[in-house]
């Protein structure tokens, strides 16, 4: 901060001799320089938590960004801008522009009050630079005499007489003197008597011309060949201030995507579940890419040919929540998927295709999206197929920069890691838990979670209905077609079961052999005796196939509990509705039998 303090001071004493006039008028360019130095070594940028009072220069269309108060840094650097349009980390990114363009903006203030003082009977200093379209200059900054007379929503084109002659590359400044009114200069909100006018271009930092320079006066000839070379010591200082002002902005951006990334690859190592993985993929992209439609799709753990939409987030979502497909389609996501290959189309002009689907060829078909990026993410990097896929769509017909796929692709193989990581403890809670044959819980898992679901059922003050099952002469089945067929006849039963009660609600565990256990949430003696009716008239139609052998048929016995809110031991319950079992067997089985207690 010292060596700043120093150029200011020594920028304004430099300012303060060319006061003196003749040779001492030479000392404007090196206060220029020293101004320019100055503030180029101050701090750098810093984003706190109080610049979020900060004004947003920029405003959302679904996700992509269109900028609303123009012209300013980003107008002036638009082949470098796309990258830093996040669509949830908007707002920090805005906060950096905002500051940027206000730092700027003061030392902008700064020259143009200096140029008022070091030349004499200026009227208006004013900067014009590019809007969002290079043949378009709007009003950057401007100090004069009466503030509210200058329109701060002023365009300069071509056609807009006198500075509209600088948009033509062989006009190198404008120096009127005997102008008859103000309405020449379309600045202006009133028409003052403005006579002369001096005018120099500001390019960027490739001499690609962006703006102008403008004095204007109410004196007759005011200016001269000398005004014209001190616009042009301080056009390039405007130059310099942008280029370095755009460049600090971009790169404490990029510093802070990249802090971003590492602090969702620091998630992933604290999540343990598949669905925490697809969460924070969800989020990642959702801060840090900006898309029109984002869709996430996975593959099953269950059936390696198959797989399920699980985000669907922006335009026209609706279109593929939910949605399943198999490897065997066609889509370009699930090309993307089955190869394990990043995609990248563009359907922007001069593409004059057909619709491509990115699903399925019967999908609703939706051409408004210019470009697709397809990430898949593996656990292993060499797989043939990948296990989820990134997809991104946006309507804008910009490509996706470099840095945005760079940033993707690092994020990717940290959460490929972390899906084989949430896979092979999900496969060893799945061992500890369940039944190796039939897939539901095991005996000892089983009664932990009837106990839990006996805590929620007091505080919530429901019942809950136990059933006892068994399979009818299990033994003969065993004896007659073999414990291979007895396995087959088990999986069957166990899956009957499953599939007539509620998925997530009730709860299903083998309890031993042949004998299975359920427990129905949140129901009533009626709703638990045609629960069991419903299970036992299901296991009776299923057909078992056996080599050498007729298909046959097997039938189950249901003994069946109610534990009403005030019942607290889960194992007394067990036992008794495997008493009731006891007596449907006795009363000739393939019967539901309820277990009552005496008062």
């Amino acid at each position: 901060m010292i060596v700043a303090e120093v150029l200011f001071v020594v920028s304004g004493l430099l300012l303060g001799l060319s006061f003196l006039g003749g040779i001492c008028l030479f000392a404007i360019p090196f206060a220029i320089v020293s101004f320019v130095l100055a503030w180029l070594n101050r701090p750098k940028l810093s984003v706190s938590p109080s610049t979020s009072s900060m004004p947003v220069l920029v405003k959302r269309q679904g996700t992509t960004v269109t900028p609303a108060i123009s012209p300013d840094l980003r107008s002036e650097y638009p082949q470098r801008v796309s990258m830093f349009s996040e669509p949830n980390s908007t707002l920090k990114v805005n906060q950096v522009w905002a500051r940027a363009n206000s730092d700027i903006n003061i030392a902008m203030t700064s020259l143009l009050k200096s140029l008022k003082v070091i030349v004499p009977n200026v009227h208006t200093a004013i900067v014009l630079t590019q809007l969002s379209s290079p043949k378009e200059w709007g009003v950057r900054n401007h100090v004069n005499d009466k503030e509210m007379c200058v329109n701060p929503g002023a365009k300069i084109t071509a056609n807009s007489g006198l500075l509209g002659q600088m948009f033509k590359l062989n006009m190198n400044r404008v120096l009127e003197g005997d102008l008859t009114s103000g309405s020449q200069l379309s600045y202006y909100i009133d028409s003052p008597s403005v006579k002369s006018v001096a005018a120099v271009p500001i390019t960027d930092y490739n001499n690609n011309r962006i703006g102008i320079l403008v004095l204007d006066s109410l004196t007759t000839n005011a200016f001269n060949d000398k005004t014209i070379q001190t616009l042009t010591y301080v056009s390039y200082a405007i130059t310099m201030l942008d280029y370095k002002g755009f460049y600090s902005a971009q790169k404490h951006i990029v510093l802070q995507q990249y802090s971003s990334l590492y602090n969702y690859q620091r998630k992933f190592f604290q999540t343990m579940t598949i669905k925490d993985i697809y969460n924070q993929i969800r989020n990642y992209v959702i801060d840090n890419i900006p898309f029109d439609r984002l869709t996430i799709l996975a593959m099953d753990q269950k059936n390696e040919n198959m797989g399920r939409v699980v985000f669907c987030e922006g335009m026209d979502s609706n279109i593929y929540k939910d949605k399943t497909f198999t490897l065997s389609d066609t889509g370009l996501f699930v090309m993307a998927l089955s190869r394990n290959k990043p995609m990248e189309r563009s359907f922007a002009p001069p593409y004059k295709g057909e619709y491509v689907p990115r699903i399925q060829e019967d999908e609703v078909r939706n051409s408004k999206f210019l470009q697709l990026l397809v990430m898949p993410i593996a656990s292993q990097e060499n797989a043939s197929n990948a296990q989820i896929a990134i997809c991104l769509e946006k309507a804008n017909p910009s490509p996706y920069e470099e840095h945005e796929k760079e940033l993707l692709k690092a994020f990717v193989g940290v959460a490929g890691f972390a899906y084989a990581r949430a896979s092979l403890y999900q496969s060893g809670i799945k061992k500890a838990t369940t039944d190796g044959l039939t897939g539901v819980l095991n005996r000892a898992t089983l009664f932990e979670t009837l106990d839990t679901e006996k805590t929620r059922a007091k505080r919530m003050n429901h019942c809950i209905g136990v059933l006892m099952m068994d399979i009818d002469h299990f033994k003969n089945v065993n004896d007659t077609y073999g414990h291979n067929i007895g396995d087959n006849v088990i999986k069957g039963f166990a899956s009957t079961i499953t599939s007539e009660i509620r998925k997530d609600v009730d709860v299903v565990g083998r309890y031993g052999g042949e004998e299975f256990v359920v427990a129905l949430v949140n129901t009533t003696k009626d709703g638990m005796k045609e629960t069991a009716e419903r299970i036992r008239a299901s296991v009776a139609k299923i057909v078992f196939e056996a080599p050498q052998f007729a298909p046959f048929h097997v039938t189950v016995s249901v003994g069946a509990f109610l534990v009403e809110p005030e019942f607290y031991d889960m194992k007394k319950a067990v036992a008794y509705a495997d008493q009731a079992l006891y007596r449907a067997k006795e009363g000739g089985r393939n019967q539901v039998v309820c277990f009552e207690l005496k008062e």
